[in-house]
């Protein structure tokens, strides 16, 4: 029986850091587990754009913020 379950893997840099410093990472992630996995789970992989550069010096909570409004955005 297939699951309908989708499981959402948001990917953030660290402070001075931008998308590109993760994407392999997210290249890995997905080959290993978002083709199709036996149990029917589907992974999303987002990696976040919106705390790139000057961004990053704002501070966790409004990053976090950034990064909800953004994942709200890309999967509504």
């Amino acid at each position: 029986m297939q699951s309908n379950e989708v499981h959402l893997l948001t990917v953030v840099h660290g402070m001075w850091g931008n998308p590109s410093h993760v994407a392999r990472l997210s290249e890995v992630i997905t080959e290993t587990y978002a083709k199709g996995s036996e149990s029917g789970i589907e992974l999303n992989i987002l990696i976040a754009e919106t705390n790139k550069d000057s961004h990053t010096y704002d501070g966790v909570d409004w990053g976090a913020e950034r990064v909800v409004e953004e994942v709200s955005i890309q999967h509504s």
